[in-house]
């Protein structure tokens, strides 16, 4: 038994390791950061290295505010959390470390997250019962398939994620084994294509996704801010 644990845990070594060093990392960093938001002074110009934060944060919240209305509060911190973890975990190997978002068990992690909030959602906007019936349209023949769907929601959502990041990092490995030691003149740039670049776009991809599904779960007169 303990060598079956064994074999189980130790190729998702990197990722677990990589995935709790980068969530420590935000825990540590965020709410210093999120301190020195609240001493400053709003009229006053705002501090260069706070520009990013307050753009990604700002259109955050504008998309947020405009797809899941007026409960768009409760959303907005597990969104924003979500995007500073995605994206810090797909350019985990700048820091030299194992990329989290390269293991499909970490993406489908994601997307089952994203699923269960997609749920509750739903049965808190319509109603349980009115949740369950929702599965029954447009006809009651469309059970099946209107299950399987919702039950593809997560697995979409992680495989999508994984196949770009993984496809991305096999490029740069296969460039860099071509190339040999050549290889570092040209390996800034791929990194900067395939690591930060995709990292941003796949960061992107998934949180507008989960936005928008969980956005199809809530009532219309819900969405009137």
């Amino acid at each position: 038994m303990t060598e079956f644990f064994e074999d189980f845990f130790s190729p998702l070594g990197g990722s677990i390791l990589g995935t709790i060093i980068i969530t420590l990392a935000l825990c540590i960093i965020l709410p210093i950061v999120g301190k020195c938001f609240e001493k400053s002074d709003p009229k006053s110009k705002t501090k260069l290295w706070m520009v990013p934060f307050v753009w990604i944060v700002d259109l955050l919240n504008g998309f947020i505010k405009n797809n899941i209305g007026k409960r768009w509060r409760s959303y907005a911190p597990w969104f924003v959390t979500i995007t500073f973890l995605l994206f810090f975990s797909n350019i985990a190997s700048i820091f030299l470390l194992s990329t989290p978002t390269s293991y499909l068990v970490i993406t489908l992690t994601f997307g089952f997250i994203s699923f269960f909030v997609i749920q509750i959602t739903g049965i808190k906007s319509m109603g349980l019962k009115n949740y369950l019936k929702s599965f029954l349209d447009p006809f009651f023949v469309m059970l099946p398939m209107n299950i399987v769907s919702e039950l593809a929601l997560p697995v979409s959502l992680g495989i999508r994620l994984f196949g770009n990041i993984i496809s991305g990092t096999a490029i740069s490995l296969l460039i860099k084994n071509v190339l040999g030691y050549y290889s570092i003149i040209v390996m800034p740039f791929i990194n900067a294509i395939f690591d930060i670049a995709f990292g941003v776009i796949q960061v992107t991809v998934f949180v507008i996704l989960s936005i928008i599904f969980t956005s199809m779960k809530i009532n219309d007169e819900e969405k009137i801010y």
